[in-house]
């Protein structure tokens, strides 16, 4: 890692870190344009960078957009960036650090050196591993520009050449990490190098020989397995007969384990098979790791007690779970453990290609009986009748098949049951209870699911464990019922796994890292994995990879799910994606283009392969549905094209604002539209929602959402500016953002017509009354009384002018005009006119100690709104604001009066309804009050508590940060 002060991740998601903060900048191009100078490592002309990032705008117009983005850029990045001239424009190389320059540097050093065959030098391993270690996924991953081709395919290409650089980089590694006979940095390096291109063989063969070298020969022939599956799928062909060959080496034993990974190693007898390593095989077994077992141990214990209880019947065991739970971990420690006391274990594992493969399972089952030592002398006893039939599967020494049974024999597939019953029993039969394990029983052909609920049905006759283990969403509902409801089989151990809880995912990586995780790390972990075990074990095998990504093995694993499942039911969890991990049928439908019939069914399908969930009902009784995983959801939308986003999106939005919803959920529904006529790229209906939800988050008091929404509408280009400006200076207002607030304000100001101005004049007013400039807000409410006729707002007017004017030492003045103001309010029937004037008189009275007047005014205006609220007033509108500083007032009041019990209460009452108005500086000053009152009544605990919200609430307020403003501390009243 150099020193230099700006970091470019370029090589997964982009990021650029200037001084160690992330670049600033406003807009997409500018980071875009970065990217290029980046890659291209020349300067770019200006009519060159302006044709490719405005391709479909005139010349002019284009330079100026140019112009702007290169001084965008330049300021984001400071000195030294940018090498700017009238003609061109490039980086200033000594000032970056780009992960793209580190990959091909490392590159180059490897590229450099010249060896035989596959052996390479340490200086080009490491230069390998570096390089491969620099990549975090696809070039750019996630970025694109909304109008601009020519960038986009300017940015394909240079992924698709990268994807090009790595696999070479991969394979190059693989091979001589294989040649180095480090064979689990050999796999890595060959999965990784798969993962970019799973239809070259090569790649296949070269993981096979690694796993079958490393001592994994059912991994290389899962493998090989894999690589049928996909070659079959992908392009209807069979695979070579170079891999075809090498796996039958793997199955026979001739290609065997290579013990020994230090120099002088005795080779091993040459299996006859070209190996795609190069690399001789010698005897021996490495050791692997395994992740360890965690959070199971009563799950265990059962199935150890099951195990402990075989005696002249045998048992049956199962474990149930969704993908990546931990199934075949618990089934693994369990075989372990029965190879531990001295039993026999016989396992073998279902693959989703080998369904047409009759009882090809149970064919695994046998052959692995027979690599032991004393097969035969087991088999002795077996009638050889049974064992002929057993031929016509897997070969048997000295057994000859039997003719096949003739077309309509009763009898003849019970035969062949019972024979594999025997010879499996003979095998795996033992001074101590042996096992007979079958991993991912959902993917089993039809007639190794028949042969095991025939087994299931005689274990009474076979004093074995039988475990299996599967996904209970994708068995076939009459398989399941058929091997639980076996008879004779004694109790049975039936395990359902859950996820792990936060206390077991942070010991299951501490197992993994070899040292405790941070406490930081473990939450990311624990909200990442939502205690999914192989989650938590392949984010941590990750080197280098970001806790927020999803692990590469997850990826691969979900997309082998989602793929799996029919066309209908891919298109509805494409649109479940877009419209996000939760969503209800009506919606997906509308969004999936399919009829009422194929949602439904395309849904059920999902739930049975456990992709989603019918959760918890709202009110009406509509049903929900959930992704039972969000990485899910995450992996789905991320396999869509743009293109296709953007369509669902689309249709997404069109059917939310289509679509009636009730009330409760409105306002969540234009913040959703706003979302997806965003993502969708129509920007000027994402504009208008984004109004929408602003107003309707206001009209709730969610300001940090209508500020969020209100400023995207402007950005997005709606025309109505005053409007939005003076909205957000109300907002912002609220939140304590008074310099933001005024800068809104006078930015409308300079857009208003003549009717607009009293308004935006009285709002500049009231936020300088805030702020203690009492001069200045006099001012703008002067000018906003001589602008307005409308008795209304002249009352609140009067009101607020009333109050600069106390506050300013003129308590005459004061009094005068907040009578003028209820005057006005009453003539006009504006009641809440009335209850804010009666607010002022009332603080105008205790500060001439009439604490009696004060008391009726406050509990008068009290009333007032709370008669407004129970008829739910709308016109005047209700302002909550007017209830807050009445109950405060009266409270100071009660306090006076020595009634510290009441005014406690009132503060309480204020507190709560000002926390849910969201108006911090108020909030602010009522925390500071109730702190005095509880330190008068001897309560300094929970004065302490109240004043230290105050305080961190006055130090949010004014939008100055570092600069004290004393009048915005000294709020009491108002």
């Amino acid at each position: 890692m150099s020193d230099a002060r700006i970091q470019v991740r370029l090589l997964g998601p982009v990021t650029i870190k200037v001084d160690g903060s992330a670049l600033a900048v406003d807009t997409r191009k500018a980071i875009a344009l970065l990217a290029y100078l980046a890659v291209t490592r020349r300067p770019a002309s200006r009519e060159a960078a302006a044709a490719l990032l405005w391709p479909e705008t005139d010349g002019p117009d284009a330079r100026g957009a140019l112009r702007r983005t290169i001084s965008v850029l330049k300021a984001g990045l400071g000195d030294p960036g940018l090498v700017v001239d009238r003609s061109a424009v490039a980086l200033d190389a000594s000032a970056f650090d780009v992960d793209l320059w580190q990959f091909e540097e490392a590159l180059a050093v490897a590229r450099g050196h010249r060896h035989p065959g596959d052996d390479l030098c340490a200086d080009c391993l490491g230069a390998l591993r570096s390089a491969a270690a620099l990549d975090r996924g696809e070039f750019m991953a996630g970025f694109a520009l909304r109008d601009s081709e020519e960038f986009d395919e300017w940015q394909l290409g240079e992924a698709a050449s990268h994807r090009r650089q790595l696999s070479a980089v991969l394979e190059r590694l693989a091979r001589g990490q294989a040649a180095a006979r480090a064979w689990d940095p050999a796999a890595s390096a060959a999965r990784r190098w798969l993962e970019l291109d799973p239809l070259h063989e090569p790649a296949h063969r070269l993981l096979m020989e690694v796993l079958a070298r490393s001592g994994e020969p059912a991994a290389a022939l899962a493998q090989y397995r894999d690589c049928l599956r996909i070659l079959d799928r992908e392009l209807g062909v069979a695979p070579l007969a170079e891999t075809t060959d090498l796996a039958e080496a793997i199955r026979t034993g001739q290609l065997s384990a290579d013990r020994e990974t230090v120099p002088g190693a005795r080779p091993a007898r040459s299996s006859g098979v070209a190996s795609p390593l190069g690399v001789e095989p010698v005897d021996g077994r490495a050791a692997t790791a395994a992740p360890p077992l965690v959070g199971r141990d009563a799950e265990f214990a059962a199935l150890m007690e099951a195990v402990a209880g075989i005696g002249p019947a045998g048992r049956l065991l199962v474990i149930e779970g969704e993908p990546g739970i931990g199934k075949t971990r618990l089934a693994t420690a369990v075989a372990n453990a029965v190879r531990g006391r001295g039993g026999a274990v016989l396992e073998a594992r279902s693959y989703a290609g080998e369904s047409a493969i009759p009882l090809s399972v149970i064919a695994e089952l046998v052959r692995a009986g027979l690599t032991r030592s004393d097969a035969l002398a087991r088999l002795a006893d077996v009638d050889p009748a049974s064992l002929a039939a057993v031929a016509r599967l897997v070969p048997i020494p000295g057994a000859i098949p039997i003719a096949i049974p003739r077309e309509g024999e009763p009898f003849g597939r019970i035969r062949l049951f019972d024979a594999l019953a025997d010879v499996l029993d003979a095998l795996v039969r033992g001074v101590r209870p042996g096992l007979l394990w079958i991993d991912d029983i959902h993917l089993a052909d039809a007639s190794t699911l028949e042969f095991l609920g025939y087994l299931a049905h005689r274990l009474a006759n076979h004093p074995l464990g039988l475990l299996l283990a599967w996904r209970a969403e994708d068995l076939e509902p009459a398989a399941r019922e058929r091997l639980l409801a076996a008879p004779g089989i004694g109790p049975l151990a039936r395990i359902t796994l859950d996820r792990l809880d936060r206390p077991n995912v942070a010991i299951l990586a501490e197992a993994v890292l070899g040292s405790p995780p941070g406490e930081m790390r473990i939450d990311a972990l624990f909200k990442g994995s939502e205690g999914l075990p192989l989650y938590v074990v392949e984010a941590l095998a990750e080197p280098g990879s970001s806790l927020a990504a999803i692990p590469g093995g997850v990826r691969t694993l979900l997309r082998a799910r989602i793929s799996s499942v029919s066309e209908v039911g891919r298109q509805i969890v494409a649109a479940a994606a877009v419209i996000g991990r939760s969503f209800d049928p009506d919606l997906v439908r509308a969004t999936s283009g399919r009829s009422d019939e194929e949602t439904v069914s395309g849904l059920e399908e999902l739930m049975r392969r456990g992709l989603v969930r019918e959760v918890a009902t709202a009110a009406t009784g509509d049903p929900h549905v959930d992704f039972t995983h969000a990485s899910l959801r995450d992996v789905a939308y991320e396999s869509l094209s743009l293109i296709r986003r953007r369509l669902l999106h689309a249709r997404v939005a069109d059917a939310l604002a289509a679509a009636p919803a009730p009330a409760r959920t409105d306002r969540v529904r234009w913040s959703l539209i706003a979302h997806h006529e965003t993502l969708a790229g129509r920007f000027e209906a994402a504009a208008e929602a984004h109004r929408r939800a602003g107003d309707d988050a206001r009209s709730v008091f969610a300001n940090e959402e209508a500020r969020e929404h209100f400023e995207a509408a402007l950005g997005l280009g709606h025309p109505a500016v005053v409007e939005l400006r003076t909205s957000l200076a109300e907002v912002l207002t609220l939140l304590g953002d008074y310099e933001a607030a005024l800068f809104h304000l006078e930015s409308a100001s300079a857009l208003a017509g003549p009717e607009q101005e009293a308004a935006i004049e009285y709002r500049k007013g009231q936020v300088h009354a805030r702020r203690g400039d009492w001069s200045r807000a006099d001012r703008h409410l002067a000018v906003a009384l001589a602008a307005n006729g409308d008795p209304a707002m002249r009352s609140r007017m009067l009101v607020d002018r009333s109050a600069i004017i106390g506050r300013a030492g003129n308590p005459d003045g004061a009094w005068q005009l907040a009578r003028e103001a209820q005057g006005l309010a009453e003539a006009n029937g504006d009641s809440i006119g009335v209850a804010r004037a009666l607010d002022l008189l009332g603080l105008l009275a205790r500060r001439r100690g009439d604490f009696a007047a004060a008391r009726t005014d406050l509990e008068r205006a009290i009333s007032i709104v709370e008669a407004a609220e129970a008829r739910g007033a709308s016109a005047p509108p209700l302002d909550p604001g007017v209830r807050i500083a009445a109950l405060n007032a009266l409270a100071l009041v009660c306090a006076d009066e020595g009634d510290t019990t009441r005014a406690i209460d009132l503060t309480r009452d204020a507190l709560e309804r000002c926390e849910r108005q969201g108006d911090r500086h108020r909030q602010a000053a009522l925390e500071n009050n109730l702190a005095d009152l509880l330190q008068r009544t001897g309560r300094p605990d929970e004065a302490i508590e109240h004043l230290k919200r105050a305080v961190s609430l006055f130090a949010e307020v004014g939008g100055r940060p570092g600069e004290l403003e004393p009048e915005i501390w000294k709020l009491v009243e108002w």
